[in-house]
């Protein structure tokens, strides 16, 4: 029986192909190769000259994209609208700057086309770290002294229009009244860069904090309906689902909120709702925002409404935002709104 069993198995080895060691050097290099193959299909190839926005992940040429985004502090009370330029912005931010008032950041992937921003107002201590977030150059009229304190012991580099001379890098609307009449324009805003020596590129290897679906519009599952959003803020911000564009409107004040230079009203493919701990600063009111650390929030668009968490591990981290299951968030391509709340904000979801 053994004897048997030994030439059975004698004779399934003759019949067999034995692999010599060249052989299995070819088969893995072709394995590796098929799998280098499958990666080069899957990498989006743009035309020469393009890139995406690390803003708006929008296709966009690489001399638009390759330099630092510029963000600008916007005057944001009733006395300040309607403001000026911002609907060219590729984000825009929103937070409660002192007692229950909110000023804007207006994020731009280009300003030389710019023909009238503003009116600028102050800088408040938490904004820049939004600026930050974005890698972005940070331009401001006048500062708080919380402010002040961070720009001048951190030694940060920022445009302060106050000091850069009137009709230089700034001037005065004499139809508005002021403090809500200081503007800027693109051409002066590339004085300002040379001004305050500002550093206006990238480094090399850079990479962008936003991850974007690029192929195409990914409507959130098991979303809630979120056709209107209203966000418990002084401002009122109201934004409002168009299904025929995809976007949302955006109001505030109860009335859509107008770009005075082309007379259209701001639209953003996502809203991000991030939800942080607020404090008085010093006991005053100004306030300080939480921005190290992590949150809740809400991410929405086509609209759909799901949960995320944002996490910031140090000052020197950058804001990534998260879904349930600890995925990294995907826009979808186009323009963002970011409302930095406190935690007790009331959001209120419509489904019409």
């Amino acid at each position: 029986l053994f004897a048997g069993c030994g030439k059975k198995q004698e004779a399934e080895s003759e019949t067999q192909p034995v692999q010599t060691e060249t052989q299995v050097q070819i088969e893995t290099e072709s394995e590796e190769e098929s799998e280098i193959e499958t990666e080069a299909e899957t990498e989006e190839v743009l035309e020469e000259g393009m890139m995406r926005s690390y803003l708006t992940g929008e296709i966009i040429p690489v001399e638009e994209g390759a330099d630092r985004p510029v963000a600008l502090m916007i005057d944001n009370v009733p006395e300040a609208l309607p403001q000026c330029g911002i609907g060219q912005a590729s984000i825009l931010y929103e937070a409660v700057v002192e007692s229950d008032l909110t000023r804007l950041m207006a994020v731009f992937d280009k300003t030389s086309d710019i023909e009238k921003v503003g009116p600028l107002r102050s800088c408040r201590h938490n904004y820049l770290d939004f600026a930050y977030d974005e890698s972005a150059v940070y331009g401001h009229f006048g500062w708080s002294y919380a402010a002040e304190e961070r720009i001048t012991n951190e030694g940060l580099h920022t445009l302060k229009f106050m000091q850069g001379g009137i009709n230089s890098v700034y001037y005065r609307d004499n139809n508005r009244t002021a403090p809500h009449n200081v503007f800027t324009t693109g051409e002066m805003l590339e004085k300002a860069f040379t001004v305050f020596g500002a550093d206006t590129t990238l480094p090399e290897n850079f990479e962008g904090r936003l991850s974007f679906n690029t192929t195409g519009d990914v409507v959130p599952e098991d979303g809630q309906t979120a056709k209107t959003v209203d966000i418990a803020l002084s401002s009122k911000s109201h934004l409002e689902y168009d299904e025929a564009n995809q976007l949302y409107t955006k109001f505030e004040y109860g009335n859509e909120h107008i770009d005075d230079v082309t007379g259209e009203a701001l639209t953003f493919k996502n809203i991000i709702i991030e939800k942080a701990v607020y404090t008085q600063y010093n006991g005053d009111i100004l306030k300080d925002i939480a921005v190290v650390g992590s949150g809740e929030g809400m991410y929405i668009t086509d609209g759909k409404a799901i949960n995320i968490t944002w996490k910031k591990d140090s000052a020197t981290d950058r804001t990534k935002y998260y879904l349930e299951d600890g995925t990294e968030l995907k826009l979808n391509v186009g323009k963002t709104y970011i409302a930095v709340v406190p935690t007790d904000t009331t959001i209120t979801l419509s489904e019409n």
